[in-house]
C-alpha cells in the first residue's frame, strides 16, 4: 500500500506542476493589449492637460491587438514579443508592427521597450 500511495502522491505533485507551468509562460494576446493598454495610459494622464488647453483630446488608445509571436528575452527577464495593433489617436487611426519586452508582475502583464 506505502507504494500506492506515494506513486499516487507523486503523480498528483505532477499534475500540480503541469498546472502551474500553463499558469506561466509567455502573454496571451489578451495580456498584450492589456499592457499596452496601461502604458498609452500613462501616455494619455499627462498629454491631458495639453488636450484641455488646446481643446482637442490628444489621446491614443489600442483598438486592435494581434501576437505575432513571443521568445524568452535574452539577459532580461521577461518576453521579447512582437505584435501588429492599430491605435486610433490624434493622427487618425493607423497599425503597425512592433516589438516590446512584457514582463509578468503582481499587477498583471507589463510591456517595456528593451
Amino acid at each position: 500500500m506505502p507504494a500506492i500511495r506515494r506513486a499516487r502522491a507523486l503523480s498528483v505533485t505532477f499534475a500540480a506542476c503541469v498546472a502551474l507551468a500553463a499558469c506561466g509562460g509567455e502573454p496571451s494576446e489578451t495580456d498584450m493589449k492589456a499592457a499596452m493598454d496601461q502604458t498609452f495610459g500613462g501616455f494619455n494622464e499627462k498629454l491631458d492637460d495639453v488636450g484641455k488647453m488646446i481643446g482637442k483630446d490628444l489621446s491614443t488608445k489600442v483598438k486592435a491587438m494581434k501576437k505575432l509571436g513571443c521568445a524568452k528575452a535574452e539577459g532580461n527577464p521577461g518576453y521579447r514579443c512582437d505584435f501588429e495593433m492599430t491605435l486610433s489617436g490624434p493622427l487618425g487611426e493607423q497599425t503597425q508592427k512592433a516589438s516590446a519586452r512584457f514582463i509578468k508582475g503582481d499587477a498583471g502583464w507589463a510591456a517595456l521597450e528593451k
